[in-house]
């Protein structure tokens, strides 16, 4: 998976698209499945470049390609074949895509409860980052459904792992750190008042450190914090 990522954000759409057909018909002669979340996500990372009103068709083009994608990956068979990896991004893009584009909340909570808590993973199978971004999902899907007590333990499941993901071994380690102190630090600004001073430290650790890793991260951090008044 992370030779795929080494192709997002860079360059134009077409080129990046271009480059990632010719990874999936290598990757696809290994693991078919795993060949389909990757192309998913390639489409599912491209979303947000056209968020603006009159390129939105493009994003919801690829919003559904990424989905289109998904389905043909558990097509393969049962999701429960699915790696970590998988499960995290199969369920994020089921979870952000619309309703009437396919979308299906309560496909990816069924999802992220296998993965989280019906599968025995191998020890060092499931990175803590990429633990910690699946609780981070299934907190937004509660939380978007009025359970915000509910949320908050499942936020607060992946505030202890920012330890683990501190010393992981991982190429993206920083970059995945920063994800997760961003979505931690910004539902506890917006939703858990005595924990406002916490979060506002936390998010400033992530924005210092996507100033050193990720100028994309850097941005979408200022953008949230100017919104907030921050």
């Amino acid at each position: 998976m992370d030779s795929w990522e080494s192709i997002w954000q860079r360059g134009s759409a077409r080129q990046i698209m271009r480059d990632a057909r010719v990874r999936f018909e290598h990757a696809s002669l290994d693991d078919l499945s795993d060949a389909y979340v990757s192309l998913a996500s390639v489409h599912y990372s491209l979303v947000k470049r056209y968020l603006v009103w009159w390129k939105k068709p493009l994003a919801v083009w690829h919003m559904w390609r990424a989905l289109q994608n998904v389905r043909s990956a558990y097509a393969q068979g049962s999701v429960k074949g699915f790696s970590p990896t998988q499960f995290d991004i199969a369920a994020r893009i089921i979870t952000k895509a619309p309703n009437w584009l396919g979308g299906n909340a309560a496909v990816a909570v069924s999802m992220l409860n296998t993965a989280l808590f019906l599968t025995d993973w191998q020890p060092g199978e499931m990175k803590p980052h990429t633990r910690a971004l699946m609780f981070i999902t299934l907190g937004e899907i509660e939380g978007r459904g009025g359970a915000t007590r509910q949320a908050e333990l499942r936020y607060a499941e992946a505030r202890k792992l920012i330890p683990a993901i501190e010393i992981e071994d991982s190429e993206d380690r920083e970059k995945q750190l920063v994800r997760v102190m961003t979505s931690i630090g910004l539902f506890y600004y917006d939703h858990i008042l005595e924990d406002k001073y916490w979060s506002k430290k936390l998010l400033g650790r992530a924005l210092n450190l996507a100033i050193q890793v990720s100028k994309d991260q850097e941005e979408k951090i200022r953008a949230e914090l100017w919104k907030r008044g921050l």
